[in-house]
């Protein structure tokens, strides 16, 4: 019974982080990674919550990361 406990604490902490960094990339930081966000639909974002949500680790890492998503990769010459 513990260590059902334990997982649950843990899944719903995964979630409540993921519900905090969802809600702030939404709010900043999608428009800075891909700019055809920044002219999308009043429904885009509320569809992508929920991905964002399950996903934070790896939006975590790409906002971090900075590389935008519509750009081309500049060659190092």
């Amino acid at each position: 019974m513990a260590l059902a406990e334990a997982f649950l604490l843990c899944l719903g902490g995964y979630f409540a982080a993921g519900v905090v960094i969802a809600i702030l990339f939404l709010a900043f930081g999608v428009s800075r990674l891909d700019q055809a966000a920044d002219g999308a639909s009043l429904f885009f974002r509320p569809m992508i919550f929920l991905g964002c949500v399950v996903l934070w680790p790896f939006v975590v890492v790409r906002t971090l990361s900075m590389r935008k998503i519509n750009q081309p990769i500049e060659e190092d010459k």
